[in-house]
């Protein structure tokens, strides 16, 4: 199964003021979030809301017992928290020459690297993309991994797999796998860094527009992730304005 998602780019909310910087990297991004998370008071993991405690500059322990996840086969990534890109890299990444063509393209820049970290070592574009923190979310580990880069749909049967864990992962007739969030506020947060990376990027989010459009108004921002988008906007001028009603304002 295969969805394409085709929007008309009306804006680039990007906020240019010279204190402002993007991230230079994943792990400066990674940590950027880490700190905001702890100073919102909100370290929650994404799709199954288990909270989680910082243990290193941008990771932490998941606390399973409080949210009832079990592991469904890796006992150390359910432990652990990792930044989940909810538009994920290769969406953005596999059409471009540092990713497919690589070996010609840039024999001597990107000789032993994948094609993802090829694209970061040479595309500016992809870079900035790449390290949004609008895009970047803790997440379980192990959920993390096996969402890895399927599309978002609605599974069947929900079939759960990480004990109370409401996120639900199919693998259809084609070989094609699909990932289901839990029905709520988790979609709306979904919904609105997808609609986030398809205005500013681009990107083929690979969902009905119909279904993303549903998920954002069903279920309009929280508290938390209307501060932590003020915040990402104040400390990197990106700003994403289906969070945020201010953009071109100042934040």
């Amino acid at each position: 199964m295969r969805y394409v998602v085709s929007l008309v780019i009306a804006c680039v909310c990007i906020i240019h003021v010279s204190a402002q910087e993007p991230p230079g990297s994943f792990e400066s991004a990674k940590k950027l979030l880490a700190d905001l998370h702890e100073e919102i008071n909100y370290q929650f993991t994404l799709y199954c809301g288990c909270p989680y405690s910082r243990t290193t500059t941008s990771g932490g322990q998941v606390d399973r017992e409080a949210c009832g996840i079990e592991a469904r086969s890796n006992e150390t990534r359910s432990k652990r928290i990792e930044w989940e890109h909810v538009v994920p890299a290769s969406w953005f990444g596999q059409t471009r020459a540092c990713w497919m063509l690589k070996e010609i393209a840039y024999p001597e820049e990107c000789e032993g690297k994948s094609g993802r970290e090829c694209c970061e070592a040479v595309n500016e574009d992809f870079e900035l993309a790449h390290n949004d923190p609008n895009n970047l979310f803790p997440a379980v580990g192990e959920v993390n991994a096996d969402r890895s880069n399927h599309p978002y749909g609605e599974v069947p049967g929900e079939p759960r797999v990480y004990g109370l864990c409401d996120a639900e992962i199919i693998e259809l007739p084609d070989g094609n796998k699909l990932f289901e969030p839990a029905e709520g506020k988790v979609r709306g947060t979904v919904a609105r860094a997808m609609l986030y990376m398809a205005q500013v990027y681009g990107v083929n989010v690979q969902l009905p527009m119909e279904e993303i459009w549903s998920w954002h108004q069903n279920n309009p921002p929280e508290a938390w992730e209307i501060e932590r988008a003020k915040l990402i906007a104040e400390r990197t001028g990106l700003c994403n304005e289906w969070v945020l009603s201010n953009c071109n304002s100042g934040h």
